[in-house]
């Protein structure tokens, strides 16, 4: 079986805050660098790792994503497509800590794919998560 992407952190700031930061299209901009996101259910966003095409807004060759869960202010879901290949999902769940906020994000939908199709990929993805996305999504929070 192929194991998910998972990543933890912890945020200096209430639950409402990082939901916030979560989900309001200005500041998800600043940690997680889409084009186009709007929390409402079934909106398609995209996340263009190419900084030139981003930063002109043009999705040529972007990831689309799907919100699918909004649960405010506890879960943000969302399907993440890469071009020509089935959607894996995003899961990001808030939980109330004493002096902050415990997030939990879980990318998943890798069973569907042979490990060794995936394993760069979720190598990738669990590094960028990890010590890219969400430490920004804790700068953003917290400022």
């Amino acid at each position: 079986m192929v194991e998910d992407v998972q990543s933890i952190i912890e945020i200096a700031a209430p639950r409402e805050r990082v939901w916030q930061a979560l989900t309001d299209p200005a500041q998800v901009v600043q940690w997680m660098g889409c084009l186009r996101f709007r929390a409402e259910p079934g909106h398609i966003f995209y996340l263009q790792p190419d900084r030139a095409r981003r930063d002109a807004g043009d999705v040529t060759g972007a990831i689309a994503c799907r919100v699918e869960v909004l649960d405010a202010p506890r879960r943000l879901s969302f399907s993440w497509g890469f071009p020509d290949v089935p959607d894996t999902f995003v899961d990001i769940r808030l939980r109330n800590i004493p002096g902050g906020t415990h997030v939990r994000l879980v990318h998943s939908g890798w069973d569907q794919f042979e490990e060794q199709e995936t394993e760069n990929v979720r190598g990738g993805l669990g590094q960028a998560w990890h010590s890219v996305a969400l430490p920004r999504l804790r700068a953003v929070a917290e400022s």
